[in-house]
């Protein structure tokens, strides 16, 4: 009987792991649901695996070098930059991740930041919890229809996003080296450079996976070419942004304001830390992704990935690695 092993279920607080144990063992594939909290404990429960579910685990070369029998991992999210890919090659492991289980849940989720820092819904919120009431407080705002959006990246959730998008009459640009002409000319977006975005964007949305190319794209640099008083949007990978360079353009009023889903260090639990004296800041707990439905997705979509490996023999849609197997 093959076995699969979810490294870390604690990180994913609440959710139900028996969506995925009832699938994998109608197809005779033994599940174990566990909590790991060292490199220790990984190894113990892992060592002999065929499969393994991660959600936040550093799976490093050396983790995957103890990996005898594993032929799949599968990140339980969208981005994979936590597992050594070439690492994983090499030993013929096939990688996974889920790309397109939360789309809707996390366009929905940038769409209701921008919104938020356009109309200024939680800072007029937490002024009006302090006793204070003034329609104009805070920084200036302006129409939705006379910005111009910029997406970093052009994927499915940055497309989604433009959809729904489309009643508020924005205009739209995009920056994707990757992403096919057409794709831009269906939704009436104009493709441009990097600088040109940055010229022009008053609102800024990060869809870009993280990579060592992407890592820190938005730093003291790229905010320097940005329009000032430009608002920010990331709902991707917290790494994106460098966050002390982040604050220092909010401070110089460079940066009017920003939503952010994710941040570098994750999570942030200390009241007291300097990110939470930015009244213009909207801080999320990495949540743009969840929803019911998509938690359901989630769970059954990571056990059909180990399945089409371990029982069907077969390389995903979703493998990572597919091209270098």
């Amino acid at each position: 009987m093959s076995k699969f092993v979810i490294l870390d279920s604690h990180e994913l607080a609440g959710s139900n792991f028996n969506i995925e144990k009832e699938i994998l063992e109608q197809y005779g594939v033994e599940c174990i649901i566990s909590e790991c909290k060292s490199v220790e404990d990984i190894v113990e429960v892992a060592k002999d695996a065929d499969g393994i579910g991660l959600v936040y685990v550093e799976m490093n070369k050396e983790l995957i070098d103890k990996l005898d029998n594993c032929k799949v991992i599968v990140r339980y999210g969208i981005g994979y930059d936590s597992v050594d890919v070439n690492a994983a090659t090499e030993k013929g492991i096939v990688v996974c991740n889920l790309p397109d289980y939360c789309q809707p849940d996390v366009a929905t989720h940038t769409m209701a930041l921008l919104l938020d820092l356009c109309r200024k819904v939680t800072l007029f919120d937490r002024y009006v919890r302090d006793g204070n009431w003034n329609s104009n407080y805070g920084y200036p705002i302006n129409r939705i229809s006379s910005l111009t959006l910029g997406l970093i990246g052009f994927g499915s959730v940055a497309r989604m996003f433009v959809k729904y998008m489309r009643g508020f009459e924005m205009n739209i640009i995009a920056y994707d080296p990757f992403s096919p002409d057409n794709l831009f000319k269906e939704l009436n977006v104009k493709r441009v450079t990097l600088d040109e975005l940055y010229a022009k964007a008053d609102v800024i949305s990060i869809h870009t996976p993280l990579t060592p190319e992407t890592k820190h794209l938005i730093n003291k640099d790229s905010l320097a070419k940005m329009k000032d008083g430009v608002l920010i949007i990331n709902t991707a990978r917290g790494s994106i942004i460098n966050l002390n360079d982040l604050l220092e353009a909010l401070d110089s009023g460079k940066v009017k304001a920003a939503g952010l889903d994710v941040v570098e260090i994750e999570p942030i639990t200390d009241k007291n830390n300097e990110i939470y004296k930015y009244e213009n800041l909207i801080i999320n707990p990495h949540t743009a992704y969840n929803s019911e439905e998509a938690s359901y997705e989630q769970h059954k979509k990571v056990a059909y990935s180990a399945i089409d490996v371990l029982i069907k023999n077969e390389i995903p849609y979703n493998a990572v690695n597919k091209k270098d197997l």
